[in-house]
């Protein structure tokens, strides 16, 4: 019985250990999973922000490429149209002099020269006193004079239709850029999403196993301390009763020569009582 109620206990305080460690483990990776859970939430959260707003950039810099594609449509136009609209200028025969944008200098404005530019048939003589009829609007295919009017078109890295230009390749680079960042955010998503979810898939599996472990350990545990009770509460019994049988078969402490004097006593005792029965006294 000893050696049983040894083997029973070893195998409760087993029983317990594991079920400590299965219970610790249940609860770590319990833990684990509510973080993956809630770093996919937030991985989802950002991603949709973010997407959002690289939508919004794309279509600003789509919109911006368009109004700048319609600014230099209507520049490049304007400067058509402006290269039938010049001045009359009279240049020496020395170096060029420098380019100056806008109205040219040489001719005063309101003379008849400057009348004449709008209107070759204008008839204007101060000696008859006559006021001539002046068109003063230009029209498209009119004779001009002089040097084209180009605004400042003609400047590749300064002008306006550069500059346009630059602007465009920089909205178009915003977009080109944007969405290839999208497109690497999302990829990056899609695979932190994908390893979350099979880690997760791991974890729950193993805190079923272990769950089910825990399960089968605190029912073998119950059957042992049950087995083990049964076995110390037998012993128990067979010690009452061994305590009961030792007066009966252990000598109570007497020494050899008191068992001999008590053994001649009983042997004397019989002998008298033989005589007696014998008679020789009764005579």
């Amino acid at each position: 019985l000893n050696e049983d109620i040894d083997a029973l206990t070893a195998a409760c305080d087993d029983g317990k250990a594991t079920i400590l460690r299965l219970t610790d483990a249940v609860t770590t990776l319990s833990q684990e999973v509510a973080e993956l859970e809630n770093a996919m939430a937030e991985a989802t959260a950002q991603r949709l922000a973010e997407k959002k707003t690289n939508k919004a950039t794309v279509e600003d810099a789509q919109a911006a490429q368009k109004a700048v594609a319609a600014a230099t449509a209507v520049l490049k136009d304007f400067y058509q149209k402006a290269a039938t609209a010049t001045g009359f200028v009279q240049q020496g025969a020395g170096a060029p002099q420098p380019r100056e944008y806008g109205l040219k200098t040489g001719i005063k404005m309101g003379s008849d020269e400057w009348e004449a530019l709008a209107n070759p048939s204008y008839e204007a003589s101060v000696s008859q006193g006559k006021e001539g009829k002046v068109d003063r609007g230009h029209k498209e295919g009119m004779q001009t004079f002089g040097e084209v009017e180009t605004g400042k078109q003609d400047e590749a890295q300064y002008g306006v239709i550069g500059l346009l230009e630059i602007i465009a390749s920089d909205f178009a680079n915003v977009e080109a850029d944007t969405n290839a960042a999208e497109a690497a955010a999302a990829e990056a998503h899609e695979r932190f999403m994908v390893e979350s979810k099979k880690n997760k898939a791991v974890k729950t599996r193993s805190i079923e196993l272990n769950s089910s472990d825990k399960a089968s350990a605190e029912a073998k545990l119950t059957t042992d301390t049950a087995d083990l009770k049964s076995t110390q509460d037998e012993l128990l019994a067979a010690e009452r009763y061994y305590d009961k049988l030792v007066p009966q078969c252990i000598d109570q402490g007497m020494s050899w020569e008191e068992r001999v004097a008590a053994r001649k006593a009983e042997i004397e005792s019989l002998k008298e009582a033989l005589k007696i029965l014998s008679g020789s006294d009764i005579a």
